[in-house]
């Protein structure tokens, strides 16, 4: 299965005791799914990756997969500092049926181009999966260098494509450029809410978007009329997405507010947190009922 268009990439829901709730993943995934996203980002940044233990990553991406049942296709992260983990979280995805990996470079220390390219295509030579970089400067401390990432697509046809979660556009459009000319299968996938539209425009092949683990028919709608060359539709669509970008200021850890706002839609019961995340804004639900408000009064999406 191919990746395109609009995945989400999923926040990982806890009980009240902060301990993974399975059953309520599944119906967390069946609302995204009903709502006609086009894959599935499991246990990237915003699924929370860095607050779990190897067993239970090990065992969320067994029970999602299973209950994904190849309605989409499924992207898994496989983040760590550890390039051994990594690779045992690569092949454990790859066992459970995943179509495709994330992998952020290696966090805490900057890394060499030298030191990244040896990490990248050692991941690659371990696996047939399809890996996508992952380029988020904001969390790891850099930014993966143009060069850098034509050298690796260059060199491994399963290096597949790139989330470019960056906020220097130019950055994007560079790597559409240059890459593209090298690879036309390379596939580049925006990240913040108000790249996916210019982002379409210059050749992105769509967006893995904080907005759309809540509320994804506004990235949804916005992808297929640009696809269909609605532009009227799709620049009306754009204008609500940036207004749901609101979310990322409610709290430090973006996740939090995105999770609140998931329980808020869909389910009759608190968001569970699991420390430190379980501090945060005493005015977080307030604001996020303000932010699928606003969205429900102008676009009349069922909350």
């Amino acid at each position: 299965m191919t990746f395109h268009g609009i995945i989400p990439p999923v926040v990982t829901l806890f009980d009240e005791a902060g301990n993974l709730d399975i059953s309520l993943n599944k119906r967390y995934l069946d609302e995204l799914l009903s709502r006609n996203v086009d894959g599935l980002l499991l246990m990237g940044s915003s699924g929370e990756f860095s607050s779990l233990t190897i067993e239970e990553r090990k065992l969320y991406v067994r029970e999602m997969i299973k209950h994904i049942n190849g309605r989409v296709p499924v992207m898994v992260g496989v983040g760590h500092s550890a390039l051994k983990e990594v690779i045992e979280l690569t092949h454990y995805a790859e066992e459970q049926g995943a179509d495709g990996v994330l992998a952020v470079s290696p966090y805490y220390w900057k890394l060499s181009e030298e030191q990244l390219y040896r990490f990248f295509s050692a991941l690659a030579s371990e696996t047939s999966l399809p890996v996508f970089l992952y380029n988020i400067p904001m969390l790891t401390g850099q930014t993966l260098s143009i060069e850098l990432i034509q050298k690796l697509a260059a060199a491994y046809p399963n290096i597949a494509g790139i989330k470019e979660t960056i906020s220097d556009f130019g950055h994007i459009r560079q790597v559409i450029a240059s890459v593209k000319k090298i690879r036309p299968d390379f596939l580049v996938f925006t990240a913040f809410d108000d790249h996916l539209l210019p982002g379409q425009m210059i050749g992105a092949d769509g967006s893995i978007n904080g907005s759309a683990v809540f509320m994804p028919e506004i990235s949804v709608d916005l992808y297929n009329a640009y696809q269909q060359g609605e532009l009227h539709e799709a620049e009306r669509q754009h204008q609500h997405l940036s207004q749901l970008m609101d979310i990322y200021a409610v709290c430090p850890t973006f996740f939090t507010a995105m999770k609140e706002a998931v329980h808020q839609r869909w389910f009759d019961q608190p968001a569970g947190h699991r420390a430190p995340f379980d501090v945060y804004p005493a005015d977080l639900t307030e604001k996020t009922a303000a932010i699928l408000n606003t969205i429900n009064e102008k676009e009349g999406v069922q909350l």
